[in-house]
């Protein structure tokens, strides 16, 4: 009798496993029950979380504030379109407040709490890369929109990590541009001086570039000093140590806090050279603290707003209409190219599967983001051109010189640059002034043409 029964029951689960419908996704793809799929293989497509993670306190709070502005834009006519895979795109922020412990307790709320499929942040190279070896970890991609930090994306072996990306270019591109630009723009600088905030991996990577780079671009440094962003505001006895170099330029990888400072306080010491930097003095905190003291000074940066490019155009204009009239910085708009970039890769991915993802953003190429064409190479990176900006009366930011990687570009309106010497490109790029006029940035009246920038001081006895 037992036998029996075993045998009905035996007979009763093979039909009842028969009868087992599969189970449909919500693009149609079949899955059957039991054990999920294979996340290596084929994945179900469907509602998209996106993480994000910026600097909206603390330090380097006008990065983060403008990032979030720029993703929620970008999510908000995402989402009127449609959204991705059917569903609005969802979307979780995180405030690191400008501190790398605090990134990397938000990633791990993102990936373990909130159960994100991917994560677009930080700003700060150093918050992303205390993002990274937890994302990487967890298999969750993480793409930063303006980290320029090289090794974000790399192991300490030197190889490449499988889950980190950036839609932004480098600072081994970015420091190349800046001492080239020191000695073949309106500078003509021969001799600088290194002045770099030690605690900072983005700094650290600017002035480290710099430093390899600065003799085969013709550019002497004469003399350099290090300090602490995070507790250090009085920068006068170490500027005070230049007063007796004769130097053309004062190169200052750093934020625009720092910067700040450091210009009001080599003013008032006496020192004139301008000041030259990276795409850390991009804020409108910059001028506002330092005034008249930076006028006359540098930086490179992603993007121009006096940039006559149609898609520039479109969304600044867009963005003063959402955001009562102020002008995007460069944070802004490379976190809206950053989400568009993601989403775009997604679509092509067919997928949520993170492993499809990761492969479709290393296939990007050409992708036109309001900035710019974005390029994924095989580092991660994104292959971007950078400009050259220069602080005008007022905080006027005027667009004076382009560096593309591997093409020729051309400028537009603003300083009187001398083209590069032939031969001196940075990274193997091409190099050119702006020239020409220019239409005004949304029917504004277009800034007056940028001061020449302040002459060298003579000898004492001076990002």
């Amino acid at each position: 009798m037992q036998r029996v029964f075993v045998a009905a029951l035996a007979m009763l689960l093979v039909a009842l496993a028969g009868c087992n419908p599969k189970e449909k996704t919500g693009e149609g793809q079949e899955t059957g029950l039991g054990p999920g799929p294979d996340k290596t293989s084929t994945a179900a497509t469907g509602p998209v979380k996106l993480g994000f993670c910026f600097e909206e306190t603390g330090d380097a709070a006008t990065f983060g504030t403008s990032s979030r502005k720029g993703c929620e834009m970008a999510l908000d006519e995402l989402n009127a379109a449609g959204g991705l895979f059917g569903a609005p795109i969802t979307s979780q922020f995180e405030d690191n407040a400008s501190k790398s412990d605090q990134a990397a307790t938000a990633a791990s709320k993102l990936a373990n709490q909130d159960k994100v499929n991917a994560v677009i942040g930080c700003v700060a190279s150093s918050n992303s890369i205390a993002m990274a070896k937890i994302l990487e970890d967890a298999h969750i991609p993480q793409i930063s929109p303006a980290s320029t930090r090289v090794d974000l994306t790399l192991n300490e072996d030197g190889s490449v990590k499988k889950y980190i990306y950036r839609t932004c270019f480098t600072d081994d591109f970015q420091g190349t541009a800046m001492a080239n630009f020191a000695v073949n723009g309106p500078l003509h600088a021969k001799n600088a001086v290194l002045f770099y905030a030690a605690d900072n991996d983005y700094a650290k990577g600017i002035y480290e570039t710099i430093k390899n780079t600065a003799a085969s671009e013709g550019l002497t440094i004469v003399a350099e000093d290090s300090f602490l962003s995070s507790s250090e505001t009085d920068f006068r006895t170490k500027l005070s140590k230049f007063k007796s170099l004769n130097f053309d330029v004062l190169i200052v990888p750093g934020y625009y806090k720092e910067a700040a400072l450091i210009a009001n306080q080599a003013r008032e010491l006496g020192l004139k050279q301008p000041l030259l930097g990276g795409d850390g003095f991009d804020s409108p905190d910059l001028w506002k603290n330092a005034g008249k003291n930076i006028e006359g000074s540098f930086f490179t940066n992603h993007y121009a707003a006096d940039d006559p490019d149609p898609a520039v155009q479109d969304f600044i204009k867009k963005y003063k209409e959402r955001y009562g009239g102020n002008v995007p910085d460069a944070m802004a708009i490379l976190a809206y190219d950053c989400v568009n970039c993601v989403v775009d890769a997604y679509k092509r991915a067919g997928s949520i599967d993170p492993d499809a993802l990761v492969k479709a953003l290393s296939e990007t190429k050409d992708f036109k983001g309001a900035a710019g064409s974005i390029t994924i190479n095989d580092k991660h990176n994104a292959m971007k051109k950078l400009v050259v900006m220069q602080v005008g009366d007022g905080g006027a930011l005027h667009w004076v010189y382009t560096y593309n990687p591997g093409q020729p570009t051309t400028g537009m309106a603003g300083g009187a640059a001398a083209p590069p010497a032939e031969g001196t490109t940075p990274s193997g790029g091409t190099a050119t002034p702006p020239a020409g006029g220019t239409p005004p940035a949304s029917g504004e009246t277009p800034p007056a043409a940028p001061p020449a920038p302040p002459p060298a001081a003579p000898p004492a006895g001076g990002n």
